[in-house]
């Protein structure tokens, strides 16, 4: 699986990263590309981030790789939600877009792939973290275990399972 990180959204969405952020902003990318780098050791998937480089940026999409990490800066004038935007669209269903951006968001769901609020994408991340430091296996078998059903059977649309199927393996 490939998960795209609104980089800057995230931060500023996460208490800590903000925190972080306000002392300094090259510290605060950082401990974000630590964390997802720990994250990504942990659950194999693909990890992109995207920085806006749209102020002071190149003139050119510039991308380097740090702790395993795919990080990608948009260019002058082009703001990093414009390239989740392409990644999400060539993706086609296999993206999960970390982003707390309605739009964005919106925008990734028509094209099939699946978005998660920052918020809620660091709970998950920060939960493995908390658990693989504490060396609980059973704490992230409880996070793939689905909530019990109330009522009469129903099977959701395809699109849903395959989204709620990505999101259980975040």
């Amino acid at each position: 699986m490939r998960i795209v990180v609104d980089g800057y959204n995230l931060i500023r969405q996460s208490p800590s990263l903000s925190q972080i952020e306000e002392q300094d902003l090259e510290a605060g990318r950082r401990e974000l590309v630590r964390r997802l780098s720990d994250y990504q050791r942990r659950k194999r998937h693909q990890v992109v981030v995207v920085f806006d480089g749209a102020e002071g940026g190149h003139s050119s999409q510039k991308q380097e790789w740090m702790q395993g990490i795919s990080i990608t800066f948009s260019r002058r004038g082009e703001t990093a939600d414009e390239v989740i935007k392409r990644l999400a669209a060539a993706g086609r269903g296999g993206v999960v877009i970390v982003t707390s951006d309605r739009e964005l968001a919106g925008f990734a769901e028509r094209q099939g792939a699946t978005a998660i609020r920052a918020e809620d994408f660091e709970r998950k991340m920060m939960g493995y973290r908390e658990s693989f430091e504490k060396n609980d296996p059973v704490a992230e078998e409880k996070d793939r275990i689905f909530r019990k059903k109330k009522g009469a059977a129903r099977r959701l649309p395809k699109a849903q399972r395959r989204r709620e199927a990505r999101l259980l393996q975040l």
